[in-house]
């Protein structure tokens, strides 16, 4: 590829493919520590939780701290299945799965996950419709927010067919349903919220008293 190839269209594709894949790490990630605790059969023994979260707070920082870890825990609980997560790791980041996970419901998160994504929620208004449910009330009309218009859009589709072990038609499950057909997402879209984000870049070393880490030093 020449230099005059390294177009804005190119590099903002590929920044949002580097962020995606970061970020779909991470979702699993999260899920693995709440599957860590639930595989012990530890995921209600407070005493243990906070046991570990000192021990790997000690070396690991403030991603494993008590709250966090009992996020992970729910998330693991409500989402089982572990190609799910990965859809959500391409959907969405950890900062918008805790506003959405003390709803305890999974089609809450991915029918959110949906309208986080066709809406462009913010995460302020997200989380003032999550109060409203968690209190009592309705689902409520979300507003429209205009799409930024911008430079590079990211098309992506996601689509999974499964097949009856009795039958060569194929189904589709409706979780996995509501994410299908193609949709535009801006690089400055939801995922981008991924950074700042103080625990995960201190847990990468991505601080600044940190950067001889990267040097490998």
């Amino acid at each position: 590829m020449s230099n005059k190839d390294l177009i804005s269209d190119f590099i903002g594709s590929k920044r949002y493919t580097i962020l995606q894949i970061l970020n779909n790490s991470h979702i699993n990630f999260q899920w693995q520590i709440g599957k860590y605790f639930i595989d012990k059969k530890m995921q209600h023994d407070e005493e243990f939780i906070t046991a570990e979260s000192q021990r790997l707070t000690e070396k690991w920082g403030n991603l494993f701290n008590v709250e966090n870890i009992k996020f992970a825990i729910t998330f693991a609980t409500l989402i089982e299945d572990e190609i799910h997560v990965g859809i959500l790791g391409t959907l969405i980041t950890w900062k918008y799965l805790k506003v959405l996970l003390p709803l305890n419901d999974a089609e809450f998160v991915f029918s959110f996950t949906r309208l986080c994504i066709d809406e462009n929620l913010s995460i302020e208004v997200l989380q003032k419709s999550v109060n409203q449910i968690i209190a009592g009330g309705d689902v409520p009309k979300l507003p429209k927010v205009k799409r930024k218009k911008t430079k590079v859009d990211y098309l992506y589709n996601t689509e999974m067919v499964e097949y009856d072990k009795n039958s060569p038609i194929p189904f589709k499950s409706h979780d996995i349903l509501i994410f299908d057909s193609s949709r535009q997402l801006a690089p400055d879209g939801i995922i981008n919220n991924l950074f700042p984000d103080n625990d995960l870049e201190s847990f990468l070393k991505l601080d600044r008293p940190n950067r001889d880490f990267m040097r490998g030093e």
